[in-house]
């Protein structure tokens, strides 16, 4: 009872709008839903898969991305504790498969809800209308800034301010290895390592082994700006 009492407390610190539920409707939710913990770069759904189920992250980061015909692969966002999955809920609402994958950044922890309590508790609660509607808002704007920066920037530019935005935690260090980048950014890890080798070359960058340092900020700065005002 112990163990029930606190799994059910950190559901509803992650979604608190869980508590709004109709106490048979909650009830039935968290007596059906099952967690499950993934290890880093562990795969939860693929692409073209059936969507059994709604996942909400309790802990860790799920990262989703596309991949081509030729193994490149782009990420289109993440999900973090307290969120859910969009691509799940629309393929749960339209009986579709799931159009990407869904794969694990570090340790990380999911509350899966059965798609068959999605479909009815979208019917009939409003809180859970407002949190799907929520998820496609926040998404939407994720996925249009993915467009914008494919489709009107280059590579270069991209690049830079990559760097800039993953050093912002650190003193000046990104931790990625150039195939991890090419993930990313959705180009192959040839374009990557050869934009890198000209930063080093003209001192903005050190590079080491799954390591670079920002020696120039500024200079990266100004290399991620001339599409910015488009």
């Amino acid at each position: 009872m112990a163990d029930r009492a606190r799994q059910v407390n950190r559901v509803l610190e992650a979604f608190p709008f869980f508590a709004a539920l109709p106490a048979p409707a909650r009830e039935a939710l968290l007596s059906n839903a099952v967690t499950k913990k993934l290890d880093s770069r562990q795969v939860l759904v693929r692409d073209g898969a059936e969507c059994a189920y709604l996942p909400f992250v309790l802990e860790g980061t799920l990262r989703l991305y596309k991949t081509s015909p030729a193994g490149r692969a782009i990420t289109l966002y993440r999900i973090h504790r307290g969120e859910s999955c969009i691509l799940s809920a629309t393929c749960i609402l339209n009986a579709g498969s799931f159009p990407a994958v869904a794969e694990a950044e570090g340790q990380t922890e999911v509350l899966l809800v059965p798609s068959r309590l999605i479909t009815e508790y979208v019917d009939d609660n409003p809180d859970w209308r407002r949190f799907l509607f929520g998820l496609y808002a926040k998404r939407l704007d994720e996925v249009l800034a993915l467009v914008d920066e494919v489709a009107f920037r280059h590579m270069d530019t991209r690049l830079a301010g990559w760097l800039l935005k993953q050093s912002a935690g650190s003193p000046g260090t990104v931790g990625a290895t150039h195939g991890q980048i090419a993930d990313e950014l959705g180009t192959s890890r040839e374009v990557i390592s050869r934009i890198l080798s000209d930063f080093e070359a003209d001192g903005m960058i050190e590079t080491s082994r799954g390591r670079i340092r920002l020696s120039r900020p500024d200079q990266l700065r100004r290399r991620s700006e001339p599409y910015a005002g488009e």
